[in-house]
């Protein structure tokens, strides 16, 4: 009788928390005179529980808790989508200011015929906005973190069609350094540096690729702009094509309009996603908040079960968009959801490998300062004619516009982004070697066989810098991390012609030039290279 009874009820013992409340609450039921009946009610209740392990199971297909642990912090950004407008105002953006810039040369004859000055100070009249663009980079940076890329791109485009047509009605050389010089180089500084930075934010897996497609622009610029702008000086004359000038520029402001800041890209997300949902629910008034609930209940589930195997798990499992809902339901108002971020980071120059990083940068800057401006005129030195010589700059263009787009592709290869950094430093010293070789070579046919050799270089060196800067510190440090790198980019612009026009006052021939350019990159790959290795000896003690 004993054994018989054990078997048929079983010992409470091996009954969990879970069935001693289902038995005791069918008990009650049972018992209850007030309840139509203990079986109904027990169907009841069974079915309820049917319908929570349904439901669970079916928002476990849709979404998957990813448990926190101490690994980087993950990209929210779309990676695409959206991402690709933002490429393309970037884009446009790169081409109006690289065309602009890379056009110097000729409206630098332009202001030397009407003021009729001297050479030195007439050349300051078109180093200055190219310098200010990147000297004042941390200023843009404070500016982007207290608005948004997006409001600081649009004030720029204005403030450059403001000083250009300004100067077109400029009466001397001295009003054109205010004009065309100060604010034309500080709107060109608030349409560059947040037009190259929110890329970087909104791509994660191919963000080498998205760069690169929106930098090069400026190889393209470089490529279309000066035939374009030496016609319309011809058609118009100064104050015409200025004024031309102006309204093309005004352009970049358009572009601003799609720099949608990514933290605003993510809450319009999450409204589409809660419309999504109360759309697809059955039930009407319990749908809305059905979605929250049975996440927590999954959350709970997934975490004990992760707690049992592992003790080390963090107590707060996320989704992917469960981490973007938190990060703008903390504020006292929707209006204050934009995250808070520091202005300034100075903090970041302790970072050994982002410092060497600024110092290649300064030296590479003043390299290509002192040795690549003067290519037309080493090539007109050599016998090459002005024609030709123009083909030579439109060659470096061409191909530096090309290698943005498929060095970004390439570096963003799995095979090859973890060594992305140390093939960036590699593509440092090869143009240390193209520089020293430039004095050895005398025909048009192998300087252009050599600068699109340096365009293709060039145009990887300078369009992955921000993807490097990601990789060193992080997209999250991306904004003050790449103001204070511009900063010393802008250093080197500023330092690069003096330095060039003393050597050819001193020696009277562009050579020392050159091989003063591959002896300064040659130092900066070198410091780059340092830290590299201190940083991967670090790792492996870790």
């Amino acid at each position: 009788m004993e054994g018989n009874s054990t078997t048929e009820h079983p010992s409470l013992k091996n009954w969990d928390k879970t069935t001693l409340e289902m038995e005791e609450q069918r008990t009650e039921t049972e018992h209850c005179p007030l309840v139509n009946g203990g079986e109904q009610n027990t169907t009841r209740l069974e079915n309820r529980e049917s319908d929570s392990a349904e439901t669970v199971e079916v928002l476990e297909e849709v979404e998957e808790p990813v448990v926190n642990s101490n690994v980087e912090e993950e990209n929210l950004a779309p990676d695409g989508g959206f991402g690709w407008f933002i490429v393309l105002g970037s884009l446009l953006v790169h081409l109006f200011i690289g065309g602009i810039e890379r056009s110097a040369g000729i409206i630098y004859l332009k202001f030397e015929d009407k003021f009729e000055k001297s050479a030195a100070a007439t050349a300051w009249a078109t180093s200055l906005p190219a310098g200010l663009r990147l000297t004042l980079g941390p200023v843009c940076s404070i500016l982007c973190n207290r608005y948004s890329a997006r409001s600081v791109v649009i004030t720029g485009g204005v403030l450059l069609c403001i000083s250009l047509v300004i100067t077109s009605v400029s009466p001397t050389l001295s009003f054109t350094y205010a004009s065309f010089g100060v604010l034309g180089g500080f709107g060109r500084l608030l349409a560059y540096a947040p037009a190259v930075v929110i890329v970087g934010e909104y791509f994660n897996k191919r963000r080498g690729l998205a760069v690169g497609i929106a930098t090069s622009g400026v190889g393209f610029g470089s490529f279309l702009f000066p035939t374009i702008i030496e016609t319309i000086f011809n058609f118009y004359g100064f104050f015409g094509a200025f004024l031309i000038l102006g309204a093309v520029m005004l352009n970049i402001s358009a572009c601003g309009c799609l720099f949608r800041p990514l933290w605003l890209h993510l809450k319009m997300k999450i409204h589409d996603e809660r419309r999504k949902s109360k759309k697809e629910a059955d039930v009407g008034a319990e749908s809305s908040a059905l979605w929250e609930d049975v996440e927590g209940m999954q959350n709970d589930k997934k975490l004990k079960e992760e707690q049992v195997t592992n003790p080390h798990v963090d107590a707060q499992p996320q989704t992917r968009l469960s981490k973007i809902r938190r990060m703008f339901s903390c504020g006292p108002s929707n209006k204050d959801s934009k995250p808070k971020t520091k202005l300034l980071e100075l903090s970041l120059m302790k970072d050994l490998r982002f410092t060497s990083f600024c110092a290649a940068i300064l030296l590479y800057t003043i390299s290509s300062q002192a040795a690549f401006v003067f290519i037309p005129a080493y090539a007109k030195s050599k016998g090459v004619s002005e024609l030709h010589a123009s083909y030579i700059v439109s060659i470096i263009g061409l191909f530096d516009g090309t290698s943005r787009i498929v060095s970004g592709f390439l570096l963003d290869m799995a095979s090859v982004k973890q060594y992305r950094i140390y093939i960036y430093n590699a593509v440092l010293f090869l143009l240390g070697f193209v520089s020293l070789a430039v004095p050895s070579l005398d025909t048009f046919a192998e300087l252009s066989v050599l600068c699109a050799v340096y365009g293709l270089l060039v145009g990887a060196y300078i369009s992955q810098k921000s993807v490097v800067i990601v990789d060193i510190l992080g997209v999250k440090k991306l904004v003050n991390s790449f103001g204070l790198l511009i900063c010393f980019q802008g250093i080197g612009m500023f330092l690069g012609p003096p330095i060039a026009g003393f050597m050819k006052d001193v020696n009277g021939h562009y050579d020392i030039g050159f091989y003063f350019g591959g002896a300064s990159m040659f130092l900066g790959a070198f410091i780059l290279a340092a830290a590299n290795v201190i940083h991967y000896i670090r790792l492996k003690k870790q």
